[in-house]
């Protein structure tokens, strides 16, 4: 699907150079807008921003990692790649607190996913 006007389509260096001059609090609203571009993506509300926000709290952010992985999971599946790698990528880039790496990765294949190859 080539939609490349899609609102999910965004930039990944500017939510990088943002989320850096912000301390890391764009990374929320990058969560957000992931969330709302994966449920459109799969056609059905499966992630909850507030569910994901509140979980992390409670967890201390063990829900975080679960939740990237289970991101990671269905981008592999809708890009038609089942069997790859890069959802045991994603945790391991979280546990090492490298999320706006994940989040880089993800936003990567979702702009992937809408026909757009670049940063």
């Amino acid at each position: 699907m080539v939609n490349r006007n899609s609102p999910h389509v965004r930039s990944i260096a500017g939510d990088l150079v943002f989320t850096v001059l912000t301390l890391g609090l764009f990374n929320i609203y990058v969560q957000y807008v992931q969330i709302q571009a994966l449920n459109d993506m799969l056609k059905q509300q499966k992630y909850s921003f507030f569910k994901w926000g509140l979980l992390t709290l409670i967890t201390f952010g063990l829900y975080h990692i679960y939740h990237e992985y289970r991101v990671g999971r269905d981008l592999a599946i809708l890009l038609g790649r089942p069997e790859s790698f890069s959802p045991y990528l994603q945790v391991l880039l979280v546990c090492f607190a490298l999320h706006i790496i994940t989040d880089a990765i993800q936003q990567s294949e979702i702009n992937q996913f809408f026909g757009v190859h670049s940063l």
